[in-house]
């Protein structure tokens, strides 16, 4: 029950709210100022009801910056991949907390704009719009967690507006760029490993993450489970997939199954070269030793050849546009392509390819018309 009392020529609320057992004290709610006795009776009521419906909020004055290291330190890293928690981390301490407007305020003073006018500081400073995205990203979930803390009263993150993301003209390889690399790599050591990039659209650190338990040689197969992944402190490791998608399966043709057990057969032949020094992970993808594939050599291989055969220096990535592009061009069904790429959903593999479809328009005209046509009297 609220306490309405007279000050000289205002009134002031006060509401008992329990016992702080942090402070051994009462914990009370109070606000002065009125000038009518009324106004104060409204709204002390309209604290009661908040408090009667649990939805009454001590808004936190704790402060952005003490609050975004607080959160992801001890509940968002530990729900996330040690590679994506490593990426997350830098974004806090290089943009959130450094070069930021409202790094120092108190996470219940932050507004959308604050937000909107950090992403145009980023837009000005030149940082894509997918990278700028990443960052929405994480204050979303950062200010969304505050108020399941009951921290603050709404998410000022949810009306912001962050950059749309322009994908850049991706550069890719034609048929016949494919067939002077691939001429060129012939003999190679990574000549396997280009071979599966440009057949399967792998990844790469898929691809380096690959072992022969992955692949059904009956099936002609290919079951994509990890990935080899770079981690600060701690060097390469496994690591699982971003998403379930990313779990998937990769039917392959005879040439490349037969590229696979020549493979098998080298690694045979290097064990029985190098004997117990052999570091036999399964690895399709290893040194001679069997060890890891340092990610760096094959660049520096790719770089090599792509001189050599005189074709477009594209990405090791840029081998999976090609494959796709390739599928598109084809006319593959957009999901089928999607789930061989292993995204999350059809949706970002149209937002990535979309300008590469063919332009059927006229073709969507005239079977509608032909439909109406059929139907005619």
């Amino acid at each position: 029950m609220a306490h309405i009392r007279k000050r000289g020529k205002t009134y002031s609320y006060t509401i008992d709210i329990g016992h702080d057992p942090l402070i051994g004290k009462r914990k009370q709610i109070s606000k002065g100022g009125f000038i009518k006795k009324k106004d104060a009776e409204a709204a002390a009521r309209k604290i009661e009801l908040l408090l009667d419906e649990n939805r009454y909020i001590v808004l936190s004055k704790e402060i952005f910056s003490d609050y975004i290291l607080n959160w992801f330190d001890n509940h968002y890293s530990n729900r996330i991949k040690q590679t994506s928690a490593t990426n997350s981390r830098y974004i806090i301490e290089k943009h959130l907390l450094q070069k930021n407007a409202f790094a120092n305020k108190e996470i219940a003073k932050v507004s959308t704009s604050d937000i909107d006018f950090f992403y145009n500081q980023k837009l000005k400073e030149n940082y894509s719009t997918s990278y700028i995205r990443k960052m929405h990203q994480l204050l979303n979930q950062a200010f969304s967690q505050a108020v399941k803390w009951k921290k603050i009263m709404f998410n000022p993150v949810a009306d912001a507006d962050p950059p749309s993301v322009r994908y850049e003209e991706m550069s890719i390889w034609s048929l016949k760029d494919i067939q002077e690399f691939l001429r060129n790599c012939k003999g190679e050591k990574h000549y396997l490993t280009f071979l599966l990039a440009i057949y399967t659209g792998m990844r790469r650190g898929e691809i380096l993450g690959l072992q022969w338990s992955d692949i059904d040689f009956e099936q002609k197969v290919i079951h994509v489970k990890r990935s080899l992944a770079h981690v600060p402190k701690k060097g390469y490791i496994f690591t699982s997939l971003k998403t379930k998608n990313s779990k998937r399966q990769i039917p392959i043709p005879e040439f490349v199954l037969n590229e696979l057990v020549l493979q098998k057969k080298r690694i045979e032949e290097w064990k029985e070269l190098v004997g117990s020094a052999f570091e036999d992970q399964d690895l399709v993808i290893c040194t001679n030793t069997g060890s890891l594939q340092d990610p760096r050599n094959v660049v520096r291989v790719m770089k090599r050849i792509v001189k050599t055969a005189n074709v477009p220096n594209i990405r090791f990535h840029d081998i999976r546009h090609t494959h796709a592009s390739i599928l598109i061009s084809a006319g593959v069904d957009i999901v089928k392509i999607s789930k061989r790429l292993g995204h999350a959903n059809p949706k970002i593999t149209l937002e990535f390819y979309a300008h590469l479809l063919p332009n059927t328009d006229c073709d969507i005209a005239d079977t509608f018309h032909q439909t109406i046509q059929s139907h005619a009297n």
